[in-house]
């Protein structure tokens, strides 16, 4: 996988993440959820995407390598 293969990558997540938070607003509208139900979703959200960070971050170092 080169760079172009990377950068795919990285913006395919951007976008998954992006349609995660507003399939969440969606429901929170329709379904009037708790705003705890909605803080912790949005943690787990956040978490992924650190999660995926970290990983790209030692994808990165390991190419150097």
């Amino acid at each position: 996988m080169g760079r172009v293969g990377r950068l795919v990558l990285v913006v395919l997540v951007v976008l998954v993440v992006l349609v995660l938070v507003l399939v969440l607003d969606v429901l929170v509208l329709l379904f009037h959820l708790q705003l705890v139900v909605f803080e912790l979703l949005l943690l787990l959200v956040l978490l992924l995407q650190l999660l995926v960070l970290v990983q790209l971050k030692l994808w990165h170092r390991s190419s150097r390598l």
